[in-house]
């Protein structure tokens, strides 16, 4: 049995939108990990015998997704900085354990270091940074924010929102598809 054109049309687009949806979420998930340009939050620290600045590029952190950030001394330092770093949940507010970095060097900065951290759930959390170099070990602390995610992202409210405009689309254009019937019957 041969489906109906419109039907298929429809299918086509459904499709179309569910591609597009899996497209643009996989996109997100990606940018939201990955190191902007520029920080939203700087915020320097002394780690022992070691000034550093902490950049990080998502503030307040998303619940759920990495927080991408970069370790920076703020002087030049001899021999080599080694970092671990780790997010830590308030325990009085977060229902969490703790998670250890994801860390690489920066390949822009001498001593630095840049990575992601894991944010499961929202609530406070803090940045725990324990450098080791030739003056010995020292430790930071950065305070973190993690907020719930959005219900649903913003692209895909609108996606979801012009429903109605896609399904007056189909239907002018298998009304067009019968104008065309019609008078080829009728000539």
């Amino acid at each position: 049995m041969k489906m109906a054109k419109p039907f298929q049309f429809l299918l086509l687009a459904v499709g179309a939108i569910a591609l597009l949806v899996v497209i643009g979420e996989a996109t997100y998930s990606i940018a939201a990990t990955i190191h902007g340009s520029t920080p939203a939050r700087v915020v320097p620290v002394q780690a022992g015998p070691y000034p550093l600045t902490v950049s990080l590029y998502t503030y307040p952190a998303h619940a759920s997704y990495a927080l991408p950030f970069a370790i920076a001394p703020r002087q030049s330092i001899r021999g080599t900085l080694t970092y671990d770093v780790t997010s830590i949940p308030d325990e009085s507010d977060v229902p969490a354990t703790p998670v250890r970095a994801s860390l690489s060097p920066d390949s822009n900065v001498r001593n630095g270091a840049q990575g992601d951290a894991e944010i499961t759930v929202q609530g406070l959390w803090s940045l725990d940074i324990v450098v080791t170099g030739n003056a010995g070990q020292g430790e930071a602390v950065v305070p973190i924010t993690a907020t719930a995610p959005p219900a649903i992202p913003t692209w895909l409210g609108w996606v979801i929102g012009f429903i109605p405009l896609y399904g007056l689309f189909v239907f002018l254009l298998s009304q067009r598809g019968r104008k065309a019937r019609a008078e080829s019957l009728v000539a």
